[in-house]
């Protein structure tokens, strides 16, 4: 789709120096800087179950090892398995592949919650690593909880240590302090080999997405319903003011955005509206642009070209424009040209066509990159929409604002 969009041969500046299609940045209200995805932070907002859409809480879903307890996918097939009830009692059942749990001989149980996975057989020796290095963690932090806890007058009066606590409490400490006893480090094993019941065999193969949903079973193993991972949606923030700008809504199975920043819906949006045809070196070459403005106010917009020694060059004078909202776009039947010259190609609603001419040099044709700049300034609504949500201060909106943007075309 980005291809079609044209997307991918367009690319604006980040603050940060980076270069990313309008559709990957964010805009920051508050900033009014653009953002890429490695100027946010992210956070996740909610965890859930993919299936069943059940939400769960960062402790619920650390006690199920972030694995829903009711929903189950084939280890065939990797589909969703739906429970058959029979006899008062359930088993699951592919749909796609029919393989059932009855196939891994597993009996039938009152419900669908007490099916059994695989456990780790090396469960007990990472709890061990874990302890030991909680063990670690109080040690190392101990000397900071207990600058933390002292005052000043104890600070000085435990510096002279006229009667002997400092020596009370050094003994005090290392009592409290737990013993640490160092584990074993695994000797270095060969890497296993393939099995000799496998010589011969072809019915206990495995694919590699069967392996990696389980590959705690063996291969003379039957294979188990694998729980289905939790998943979780993130909300992004801007790393500076450490404002929401992007979030949903606080359903799992909604689509909608309670706050968006999207670029697109700020900076005005290029693209290229025909392909450009062969570029020689001398002659003059015409690219064809259109500006569309999505955000909710109009825009007076300068499109300078830039001069660099890796860009090609333009012989088309700064243009000045006016872009309507869509809101308050005329309306103009599709397809009619309301104005039309050198550089204006058309104008349609808040869509405008330009016309610009490049001379590329010799050195220009093995990677030809045009650079523009956009200078664009808004009558105050999007201030006043900043105001409405607490961003800004209420004397700070309704002034206009002058912002810039920059960009590079790729005309191969």
């Amino acid at each position: 789709m980005s291809a079609l969009l044209q997307y991918n041969k367009i690319t604006y500046e980040c603050t940060c120096g980076k270069w990313r299609t309008l559709p990957d940045l964010f805009f920051c209200r508050q900033c009014f800087k653009i953002k890429c995805d490695d100027c946010c932070c992210r956070e996740i907002d909610v965890i859930f179950c993919p299936r069943c859409l059940e939400p769960s809480s960062p402790p619920d879903a650390r006690l199920k090892k972030h694995r829903c307890t009711n929903c189950n996918d084939c280890p065939n097939c990797a589909n969703v398995l739906s429970a058959r009830t029979e006899n008062e009692k359930c088993y699951l059942l592919c749909q796609h592949c029919r393989w059932s749990s009855r196939d891994a001989n597993q009996e039938d149980r009152d419900n669908i919650r007490s099916w059994p996975s695989k456990e780790n057989p090396f469960a007990n020796e990472l709890n061990e690593v874990t302890a030991y290095m909680k063990r670690l963690e109080k040690i190392e932090n101990a000397p900071k909880d207990l600058k933390k806890g002292k005052s000043k007058a104890w600070s000085a009066f435990h510096l002279k240590d006229k009667f002997g606590v400092q020596q009370m409490v050094e003994k005090r400490r290392k009592q409290l302090v737990p013993e640490v006893n160092p584990i074993d480090v695994h000797a270095p094993t060969e890497a296993p080999t393939l099995e000799d019941e496998m010589k011969g065999r072809s019915d206990v193969l495995r694919t590699l997405d069967q392996v990696i949903m389980q590959p705690l079973t063996n291969l003379s193993e039957s294979l188990l319903p694998v729980k289905v991972a939790l998943q979780g949606r993130v909300l992004v923030r801007c790393d500076e003011c450490e404002r929401t700008l992007v979030k949903r809504d606080f359903g799992v199975a909604t689509y909608k955005f309670k706050i968006s920043s999207f670029a697109r819906e700020f900076v005005p949006d290029i693209r290229l509206s025909r392909p450009i045809g062969e570029l020689k070196v001398g002659q003059t070459s015409h690219v064809l642009l259109s500006i569309t403005n999505l955000s909710l106010s109009p825009l007076d917009l300068t499109l300078t070209p830039q001069s660099g020694e890796r860009t090609i060059q333009c012989s088309s004078d700064p243009i000045k424009l006016v872009l309507p909202s869509p809101r308050s776009a005329d309306s103009a039947a599709p397809g009619v040209h309301a104005e039309q010259s050198d550089v204006i190609v058309f104008r349609q609603h808040n869509r405008v066509g330009l016309r610009l001419d490049v001379i590329p040099s010799e050195s220009d044709l093995s990677s030809p990159v045009l650079d523009l700049l956009i200078t664009y300034s808004q009558d105050g609504s999007f201030s006043h929409l900043a105001a409405s949500e607490k961003i800004l201060k209420p004397e700070e909106s309704g002034v206009d604002r002058i912002l810039s943007a920059r960009l590079r075309i790729d005309l191969n």
